[in-house]
């Protein structure tokens, strides 16, 4: 029988019992939320920036890149590949630094926490507005000026050392889009985490009992 703290427990906050794939997926904060402290801001900018994570979307970044090729000067191949995934690192790189001080000075959490929504819908609009919005130090929600910045951040810092041909604003527009769905594509993983841990476990623990 299931005692009465374990319905309320929240499926993030352990991975214990999980497959190691499972436990290596992306996370929302654990809840309840609580006030983000200087420590955990400092922790969420290394991870986002220092992590497999932050290495996966420059990759990904960069395959769409090269698919629609461009920059064309920087070509095709392995080579090319490799000096787009370094610039989309950058721009990763100098964007989550840019959210991580304007976020401190803003007084704003943007780490990611899982809609309240028992529906589908309702979960996709959240991870849909999900790069825009933060917690304020009460715990409410407003539109992320530290995200907005990040995000600005982003889509500019790619014209620093982008040739001649990539420095219009359809570029700086592509480069947004990128950040866009980057960021929003991990919300989204992070949004589905506690369904698919919950259903390894139901899994195993159905197995154990035949």
């Amino acid at each position: 029988m299931l005692s009465a703290q374990e319905p309320s427990a929240d499926p993030v906050a352990t991975t214990r019992g999980l497959p190691a794939y499972v436990r290596l997926l992306p996370k929302p904060e654990v809840e309840p939320w609580q006030k983000i402290t200087p420590k955990e801001r400092f922790v969420q900018y290394r991870q986002t920036t220092f992590s497999w994570v932050a290495l996966l979307q420059a990759a990904a970044g960069a395959s769409i890149s090269q698919g629609v090729n461009t920059p064309s000067e920087w070509g095709q191949g392995w080579d090319s590949y490799g000096v787009r995934v370094g610039s989309a690192y950058g721009s990763r790189l100098i964007s989550n630094t840019v959210i991580y001080g304007a976020s401190a000075l803003l007084h704003e959490d943007t780490r990611y926490f899982r809609s309240k929504s028992p529906k589908l819908g309702g979960r996709l609009a959240h991870v849909i507005v999900s790069p825009y919005t933060a917690r304020t130090d009460s715990g409410s929600t407003r539109f992320s000026a530290s995200m907005f910045l990040g995000s600005a951040s982003y889509a500019g810092a790619q014209l620093a050392w982008s040739p001649k041909s990539s420095q219009g604003w359809d570029n700086v527009g592509f480069n947004y889009l990128l950040w866009y769905g980057q960021t929003a594509g991990l919300n989204f993983a992070k949004e589905l985490y506690p369904s698919i841990a919950q259903y390894f476990r139901h899994h195993k623990a159905n197995s154990g009992t035949k």
